[in-house]
């Protein structure tokens, strides 16, 4: 018989250790703040062509970082086209097109158009990305509840609300720039977190009908130690092509790849010490009903 890892006596211990860090990150984030991409901070946006050369947006940026410009280059959709996102200084503009047309050359760099990005813009960026993030858990909520039941529901929104905020601290800590790209981090971390704490609670459902135990801490101990296997190994095959990227890029997507390490650490814990510590609090008077166990079925069949 497989040997039953006691999680539950992790549970206090895990608990406190998350408050800890999520306390210190609303202490970061309320005398540090966050160090903001500029999506979010008043500027300019322009759209410039850059034909007849062989270029792109990672050596658009580069050409603009030698001249101490600080740019956000994204393809436009058009062909030959870049987005190009400042700040909010009057010159920078013209020191855009100028670093432009001394490497491609003027006959070959075209501004197609240059608009300013208002601080009220950026604000309802930022008000947008929140209501976003707290539309996706309440979708998930409801999902889960209409799958479990309230309880189980509840603990995977606080597993994933756990791990946003993990993450919102990490941002504010490291004070890695905070952009749209982070925004996407959060929600895939939040999409890989429910998925492993859905994958705990159909093993604790499906337990509770067949393993014979005292108490429900038993159940979700033996629930745990089944799925230990899956949370490990997915967690760190996943976090092997996630380090490549760490590594082997660089820019939006190297932050978004770290973001997502610390994310998928969290997801990972959370999903069995996070979740499984509310549950065991919220069923602890929970009592065995008419469990039948696999050998019993064995026998009736026989």
């Amino acid at each position: 018989m497989k040997k039953v890892i006691r999680f539950s006596k992790f549970f206090p211990v895990a608990v406190v250790l998350s408050a800890i860090l999520i306390i210190l990150g609303i202490v970061s984030v309320a005398l540090r703040g966050f160090n903001w991409g500029l999506e979010f901070k008043p500027g300019q946006n322009m759209q410039i062509s850059v034909s007849n050369v062989e270029t792109d947006a990672d050596k658009i940026s580069e050409v603009l970082a030698l001249k101490e410009i600080k740019a956000s280059v994204k393809a436009a959709g058009n062909e030959n086209s870049y987005q190009i996102r400042t700040g909010a200084d009057e010159s920078a503009e013209s020191a855009i097109e100028t670093a432009l047309v001394e490497s491609y050359g003027r006959d070959n760099v075209v501004m197609e158009q240059s608009q300013a990005i208002s601080a009220q813009f950026s604000s309802s960026l930022i008000r947008n990305s929140i209501v976003l993030v707290l539309a996706t858990l309440v979708l998930i909520f409801i999902y889960t509840l209409i799958r479990f039941k309230w309880d189980f529901a509840l603990a995977a929104v606080i597993a994933i609300i756990h791990d946003a905020l993990i993450m919102i601290s990490f941002f504010s800590w490291s004070q890695l720039e905070f952009t749209t790209t982070s925004i996407a981090a959060i929600l895939t971390i939040i999409g890989y977190s429910i998925n492993a704490t859905v994958v705990i609670l159909d093993r604790v459902r499906s337990d509770m009908k067949i393993v014979e135990a005292k108490s429900f801490t038993d159940i979700l101990n033996s629930a745990l130690t089944g799925t230990l296997s899956r949370s490990i190994i997915t967690t760190i095959t996943t976090l092997f092509a996630v380090l490549a990227l760490v590594v082997y890029t660089a820019g939006d997507i190297k932050n978004f790849a770290i973001a997502l390490v610390v994310g998928l650490i969290s997801g990972c814990y959370s999903s069995m010490f996070i979740a499984g510590a509310f549950i065991n609090t919220v069923r602890k008077s929970w009592k065995p009903v008419a469990v039948i166990s696999r050998a019993n079925v064995i026998k009736m069949e026989e």
